[in-house]
């Protein structure tokens, strides 16, 4: 299986002919689909993996809104950040006024190949790219 990538312009005052590759989306895959997936490949139940799933997504939940990153060992880390406006002083700052969002910033796991240092990713490498 690929990655199908299709092109799409740019459009933009000023920029012309001007084109990017973008991924196309072959649909969402929910929790039942991976526990179905899952349990073909192990010994688990359906049931067994989506109540594991659901406990992991609580307790991530629990401590992401704590505070704490969250990694994940082989799948990647979790962290929440927020976008603020600036202030002049720090006695201006208000979180309801300047907080605009919450977000929730995933990183995928990844490490250094220790004969050319190259940082491997599990998700990413190795995959193929076709256009579509």
């Amino acid at each position: 299986m690929a990655l199908r990538i299709r092109l799409v312009e740019l459009k933009r005052k000023g920029l012309v002919n001007r084109w990017f590759g973008k991924v196309v989306s072959r649909g969402e895959v929910h929790t039942d689909d991976l526990a179905r997936s899952i349990c073909h490949a192990t010994s688990l139940t359906e049931s067994d993996v989506k109540h594991a799933v659901d406990a992991l997504v609580a307790e991530m939940t629990n401590r992401l809104q704590d505070g704490s990153t969250v990694v994940l060992d082989g799948f990647g880390r979790f962290h929440l950040t927020i976008q603020s406006d600036m202030v002049e002083k720090p006695e201006d700052y208000n979180l309801k006024k300047h907080v605009k969002r919450i977000l929730c910033k995933f990183t995928p796991a990844g490490k250094r190949n220790q004969f050319d240092r190259h940082l491997e990713r599990p998700f990413i490498d190795g995959v193929d790219l076709v256009r579509g």
